[in-house]
């Protein structure tokens, strides 16, 4: 009987133990979460954090308790700073944010995005770079010893240039203020710097859910770690995404525009390009990709392999100091010349191999090497001619179908290929081409120009005393060429080459001459019983080809050197 009495008795007891259990454990959950460590909770967001991710808030500060305060106006305001900061307008968002620190000089949410603001600027002026350190001074000051400072510091330990510090200054912000997703974005960037991939990619989506996937630059970098890790299915993916989101982002842009190169896809990529360098006409990256279409190498998982041509040129720049210090060793000079012959250098590996010859004419092979170098400039010069580089078919066969019906020269008539006999009065000309088009520069010369993403055209009709058709200068003028283009011609001289040989047929290509003064002329010349045309350009102005179609009868019966045409292709 008393077993039997007892049980009931026992298993109330163990009832009121759970019960209370139970009871203690939500009460201390509702504690924890009242007065623990706060914590952000993300949303989902895509290539974000897992949905419902905790990240502790740390000592980040709560920068909107102040904006509560200030006018509906100046809130207005504020968002609309941060807002265009995130999507990369970066210029705009400094100038709102610059007048809210002047208004509200204590109210740390317009410092703080002003900092960061300067912080994402491609070009940063003295007066803003000054007022910047003004303003990372107070913030510095007033959020001692937190992740503010120390992300604050990192900045500015890596413009004094010292990386390591700066890295791990930006890995204690974090691990103090993990919520501030402009941390998480720094450290992932130097991260990258770093080669730091995996880790660089986890900053990266941390970012982009702190952000609510409104941060601009968080797709960029998250895109570029996939991408120079070699995961080119991840980057498109982002990009892909991104720029839906973002759809005048210049580096998610340029990113498109490398993974169709990779892909042979050379047309989209070319146009891709030209949209970003109509947007940014100044983005030195778009540039020189538009300058290396078709050369690029998709980088590897053991990191961005390059091309040939690129590692020719870090070969190059190891070689060039060493030979500086060590001149009369020749067996640096000659890798030096080999290096330059590998980067199409022909000049520059030229000078080496002829300086090795003068010192010792026995030196192996040196005879070889020079031999070597004149069959490579030959096979780049046959290209040229030929059209065997496939760069180029691309570009002229690109230029031929984008133009459209309404243009004033369709593709027989572009180089000023008017088709008009010479002799022919200037009546007969204008009643077959439009006046209109046409402004008179000077007594018998007219001259029309017109613009095509990239080039600009200008041809000038010269009319002889009597007002007869008598030759036509063209000068064609390339915004986005950049590059010098040493010892082989640059893309705007090939393309024109190229189109003109299909309309004149194949001509001749005279290689670099030295007209002296400095001067090295590169050209081709079209020769037939009634026309004679020469196209050339002038080394180290890569943006400019110039052009003369005359009649073969006004060439002396003698023939003329090709620097004495030189006059009359700069006269216009």
């Amino acid at each position: 009987m008393a077993n039997t009495s007892s049980a009931p008795r026992t298993a109330a007891y163990l009832f009121l133990i759970f019960f209370f259990g139970a009871l203690l454990a939500y009460g201390g959950f509702k504690l924890y979460n009242k007065y623990g460590p706060s914590k952000t909770v993300v949303g989902e967001v895509p290539f974000g954090l897992e949905a419902g991710t905790s990240v502790l808030n740390g000592d980040a500060p709560d920068f909107n308790a102040d904006v509560e305060r200030l006018s509906l106006q100046a809130q207005a305001e504020l968002r609309r700073a941060r807002e265009l900061s995130r999507t990369g307008a970066a210029k705009a968002a400094y100038e709102i944010y610059d007048a809210l620190v002047l208004l509200y000089p204590n109210v740390d949410a317009a410092a703080w995005g002003e900092v960061n603001t300067v912080f994402n600027m491609d070009s940063v002026s003295e007066s803003m770079r000054d007022r910047a350190d003004l303003l990372i001074a107070r913030l510095m000051n007033r959020y001692t010893n937190t992740g503010i400072s120390f992300y604050l510091d990192s900045h500015k330990s890596l413009a004094l240039g010292n990386f390591s510090v700066a890295l791990e200054l930006a890995k204690m912000a974090c691990s103090r203020a993990p919520s501030i997703y402009e941390l998480r974005l720094w450290y992932a960037e130097l991260l990258l710097r770093n080669s730091n991939m995996r880790e660089a990619a986890g900053e990266c989506h941390a970012a982009i859910s702190l952000s609510s996937g409104d941060s601009q630059r968080a797709f960029e970098l998250l895109a570029k770690v996939y991408h120079d890790e070699g995961t080119l299915d991840s980057a498109t993916q982002v990009v892909d995404y991104a720029l839906t989101q973002f759809p005048l982002s210049s580096e998610l842009l340029l990113l498109r525009g490398y993974l169709s190169e990779y892909s042979g896809k050379f047309d989209a990529a070319e146009k891709t390009y030209q949209r970003i360098l109509a947007l940014r006409p100044d983005f030195e990256k778009a540039r020189r990709a538009m300058a290396t279409i078709g050369e690029k190498v998709a980088p590897g998982k053991d990191g961005y392999a390059g091309s040939a041509r690129d590692r020719a040129q870090v070969a190059c720049d190891i070689l060039v100091p060493l030979v500086e210090r060590y001149p009369e060793n020749l067996p640096l000079r000659e890798a030096l010349g080999i290096a330059y012959l590998k980067n199409h250098m022909f000049d520059l590996s030229r000078r080496e191999f002829n300086y090795i010859l003068k010192y010792d004419p026995d030196y192996p092979n040196i005879k070889v090497r020079l031999n070597e170098l004149e069959q490579a400039r030959r096979v780049v010069i046959e290209e040229f001619n030929n059209g065997l580089t496939a760069n180029l078919n691309r570009a002229v066969d690109s230029l031929r179908e984008s133009m459209a019906p309404e243009q004033k020269h369709d593709f027989s008539t572009k180089l000023g290929h008017y088709l008009v006999r010479y002799g022919a009065s200037s009546q007969e000309f204008f009643k077959k081409y439009s006046m209109a088009n046409f402004k008179q520069v000077k007594r018998f010369v007219w001259q029309e120009s017109f613009y095509e993403s990239p080039y600009t055209h200008t041809y000038t009709v010269v009319f002889d005393d009597s007002n007869r058709f008598k030759e036509v200068h063209v000068v064609v003028y390339d915004s986005s060429s950049t590059s010098n283009h040493l010892g082989v011609a640059p893309e705007l001289f090939t393309r024109l080459v190229k189109q003109n040989s299909r309309i004149s047929g194949i001509g001749n290509n005279t290689g670099e001459t030295d007209c002296g003064d400095g001067v090295v002329m590169d050209a081709a010349v079209w020769e037939t019983r009634d026309n004679f045309e020469i196209l050339a350009r002038i080394v180290g102005k890569p943006a400019e080809v110039r052009m003369v179609r005359l009649d073969r009868g006004a060439i002396p019966a003698s023939g003329m050197k090709l620097c004495d045409y030189l006059p009359l292709l700069m006269e216009f």
